[in-house]
């Protein structure tokens, strides 16, 4: 199965060091979704498939994040990879979820904010799309060097993550055009 995605550099890029322009874009994108709840109607109906991939990837990233993250002398969990991109915020409003409240005030460069003692508080499915996969080297050596199923088994669990936020954001994609959004 080949990896589809969606090329989300389509869409407006969410300035964090803009509070006020963020938000902004983040209400207007909720209006969005409000007015265009009929016309969203395909976005909706690829919910199931995407939120099977993030349920069937989670444990397995989950089970090897916690051997090798504890143990790391250099956390790659900054602020700046934590604030979602504009294609996170339309997936978070597809599936129903609430926008984390994001302190935009923080030091870019700190641990990001929303890791706690026993990793990222944030389920899977309401992190930017780069925590998920993203895989430093030692996560992926242990990829590499562990059961040769898991391993078969994470790429194509990746593949389908893939294929499926790709999908729901096309959808929403051709809507977003075709009415001619403000939320730019």
């Amino acid at each position: 199965m080949a990896v589809i995605g969606f090329d989300t550099t389509v869409f407006p890029r969410l300035d964090y060091k803009d509070p006020k322009g963020f938000w902004r874009q983040i209400d207007e994108l909720v209006e969005f979704f409000s007015s265009n709840s009929q016309e969203l109607s395909m976005v909706k109906s690829s919910v199931p498939a995407l939120v099977a991939a993030f349920d069937k990837l989670d444990p397995l990233i989950q089970s090897y994040t916690a051997k090798v993250c504890p143990y790391c002398g250099t956390v790659c969990c900054a602020n700046k990879f934590g604030f979602p991109e504009f294609a996170d915020v339309v997936v978070f409003l597809s599936l129903g979820l609430d926008i984390p409240d994001y302190n935009l005030d923080v030091d870019e460069e700190a641990i990001c904010q929303f890791i706690g003692e026993k990793g990222c508080v944030l389920p899977r499915i309401q992190r930017p799309y780069r925590c998920t996969w993203y895989f430093c080297d030692p996560l992926l050596v242990q990829l590499e060097i562990g059961p040769a199923k898991d391993y078969r088994s994470f790429i194509s669990d990746l593949q389908e993550l893939s294929r499926a936020r790709g999908e729901l954001l096309r959808y929403f994609y051709e809507v977003w055009q075709e009415k001619g959004t403000s939320v730019r």
